[in-house]
């Protein structure tokens, strides 16, 4: 199937903080950097928030998506299905914020935050308390190829993390190397924080999670 949704899910208010990764591999590999980890990272990211027992002002929901590969297939599906066309629209009015976790591998860092500098602020405000366990910087440019892009096609927010690419490029994306030997679990235990952190900033936030202004 091209989505599979995590049923992890904290329900509590009508709007949606939404987190997202995706699940495939490569010819002979099992796709551990691509995008495993950031999978595993997301699981553990909801069990935090979980076994914190916070009460969030919005509901935090978790998708692992699939075809990402063949051109963002499962977020594409998906905000197809729940968030385009008119019959859609307090759905697309109802989602906070979507966070993706791709591409790169390692610790997260930091976020691109899509030209949008209101955002950029939220973002370095949330960043700020996570230096000690590794976040460093996030930037105001843009990436692409990612599933946080079937998002921004309709003007939702959407952004994706910031990660090293120590042997990412030359060793492990897209290669036969791919495995889980190549996938550090302290790494994976801190992006998970970062995730459950900006999760619950976001779901926390009085008001609406800014949103880039469209061009006329």
């Amino acid at each position: 199937s091209r989505i599979w949704i995590d049923p992890i899910i904290l329900p509590i208010g009508d709007e949606v903080v939404l987190l997202g990764a995706h699940l495939d591999s490569w010819h002979s590999a099992t796709g551990a950097s691509d995008n495993a980890d950031a999978v595993a990272e997301l699981i553990e990211a909801m069990r935090i928030l979980k076994a914190s027992g916070i009460k969030p002002k919005r509901t935090i929901r978790a998708a692992i998506w699939g075809g990402e590969e063949q051109g963002l297939l499962g977020s594409k599906a998906y905000v197809q299905e729940h968030y385009a066309g008119a019959a859609n629209a307090r759905a697309r009015e109802k989602l906070s914020v979507y966070l993706n976790n791709d591409p790169g591998t390692g610790p997260i860092y930091g976020w691109y935050s899509e030209g949008n500098s209101e955002a950029k602020a939220l973002f370095d405000a949330w960043l700020a308390p996570l230096r000690d366990v590794g976040g460093r910087r996030n930037i105001i440019e843009k990436i692409g190829n990612t599933d946080h892009l079937s998002f921004t096609a309709l003007g939702l927010p959407g952004f994706n993390t910031i990660q090293d690419y120590t042997e990412y490029d030359t060793r492990m994306h897209h290669t036969n190397m791919d495995f889980y030997e190549r996938v550090k679990p302290e790494e994976l235990k801190q992006a998970a924080v970062v995730l459950a952190s900006f999760a619950y900033q976001a779901a926390m936030r009085t008001e609406k999670f800014p949103r880039a202004r469209v061009e006329q």
